[in-house]
């Protein structure tokens, strides 16, 4: 027992030998003394051979120096997700990558994105949801991150340090990928001074708006649209909400969802009112320079004014579109009811009511939608009709809430359900009648 090296086996060796009875007394402490007997010896001849192994390595390194007659200058890349053929993520057994809430973007039966909260990390699906590739930018700025998937190849990263950090940077890096995540550019920055990104979303490769959050006081929301025409490139500051009143301008007043565009002209700012007053709506035509109110018609049996909130504002095509606007009543018993464009925008009319307790809707075309009522087991309900009329279909597995709910045909969707170990994402392939676990904690 010369040398270091043959303590350890020997150890081993002992310990397994007498594991089921006691040690002989003064056993360790022989062994740790004779050890640092050992040590000074020990440490010389590791020096030794540790002095050997740099001359070698010196030697190497002046040899290949010596083989190359001419210098490269690195070539800068673009941002690229971490492997050119990313390994599938772990099938339903495995950990689910996100933390929640999951934006979940589903663009067709077999192509579909996925974004979590906090992980900085994007996930990208080619068959359906069974497997999942890790597809964001390696090497963008941390923080906090929004995202926008327009198709399958486009997509947007919008990273803020704020809010949080204690550095005056309010700076927003924006990274844009064309090849569906495989390579990603740092397309832009924004030169903002204060705030942080809200929402980033396009229309197209070219025109697309981020929208920053201002803060603001209890019932009040201060925000500012920038905008881009070159894929994220260069950014513009278009307006800025403020107390002015003047015609065209955003008031401070009142909470802002995120913002929806048709094309690169028009678009819709939804809100929600705490202080009573009517429903908040507001329209660009000018691609966010100008902003003004929409009057809306009240549903039957609503006053003039309420406490309202608006969700679910999304257009299926270029004409037809719909929101839910939800009122609180002085009960607090929260009524909802869908309203519908089929003139893209031109014109908003009410329609019924949403089933008690159903808030959000998820239409694919003027006709086809579905939505959730979480006091009943989640139950899913659908209409072939527009929201004329509603049918229970039955209920989603979870827990404790469905969110992210999604279709892309009449038979083929996705929902978000939130278990106490995490987020699983859940699929239906006839409608609703049943669904799979295709991802869980």
């Amino acid at each position: 027992m010369g040398q270091p090296e043959e303590f350890d086996p020997r150890l081993k060796s002992y310990l397994h030998r007498g594991a089921s009875t006691p040690a002989p007394a003064g056993f360790e402490a022989r062994i740790a003394a004779r050890a640092r007997r050992q040590r000074r010896g020990w440490v010389l001849q590791v020096a030794a051979a540790a002095a050997l192994l740099v001359l070698a390595v010196g030697l190497g390194i002046a040899l290949q120096r010596a083989r190359q007659s001419v210098g490269v200058t690195p070539t800068p890349t673009p941002f690229a997700s971490p492997n050119i053929n990313p390994t599938p993520t772990p099938t339903p057994s495995g950990p689910y990558p996100l933390l929640p809430p999951v934006s979940l973007r589903m663009i067709s039966a077999s192509t579909g994105w996925a974004a979590g909260s906090g992980t900085n990390r994007i996930l990208r699906t080619a068959d359906g949801g069974s497997h999942w590739d890790d597809a964001g930018p390696r090497g963008a700025q941390p923080g906090n991150w929004t995202t926008f998937f327009l198709d399958a190849n486009n997509a947007w990263v919008a990273s803020s340090l704020q809010p949080g950090s204690d550095t005056p940077d309010f700076s927003v890096h924006v990274y844009r990928t064309s090849d569906g995540g495989k390579n990603w550019n740092n397309a832009g920055v924004v030169a903002a001074g204060q705030g942080w990104p809200s929402s980033v979303s396009f229309v197209d490769a070219s025109h697309g708006w981020l929208f920053m959050n201002l803060g603001g006081a209890a019932g009040s929301q201060g925000v500012a649209f920038y905008g881009t025409a070159d894929g994220g490139r260069t950014w513009t500051k278009l307006s800025e909400a403020d107390t002015s009143g003047s015609s065209g301008h955003l008031p401070l007043s009142c909470s802002k969802g995120a913002p929806v565009f048709l094309n690169p002209s028009t678009g819709w700012l939804p809100g929600s009112c705490s202080a009573g007053g009517g429903p908040f709506f507001y329209v660009t035509r000018d691609g966010g320079r100008t902003l003004h109110n929409v009057a809306l018609a009240s549903p039957a049996g609503w006053g003039a004014t309420c406490m309202c909130e608006m969700t679910s504002l999304r257009f299926s095509d270029a004409r037809n579109g719909v929101f839910v606007l939800t009122s609180y009543g002085s009960a607090g018993v929260p009524e909802s009811v869908v309203y519908s464009t089929t003139d893209g925008g031109g014109s908003w009319r009410p329609g019924p009511s949403l089933p008690a307790q159903a808030y959000d809707v998820f239409f694919i075309d003027k006709s086809h939608g579905w939505t959730i009522n979480p006091k009943a087991n989640n139950s899913l309900l659908s209409t072939s009709d527009g929201g004329q009329h509603w049918s229970t279909v039955g209920p989603i597995p979870s827990t404790q809430g469905v969110t992210g709910l999604q279709f892309v045909t009449t038979e083929i969707g996705w929902a978000s359900g939130s278990e106490p170990a995490g987020n699983t994402l859940i699929k239906t392939t006839d409608g609703g009648q049943t669904w799979t676990t295709q991802f869980s904690p």
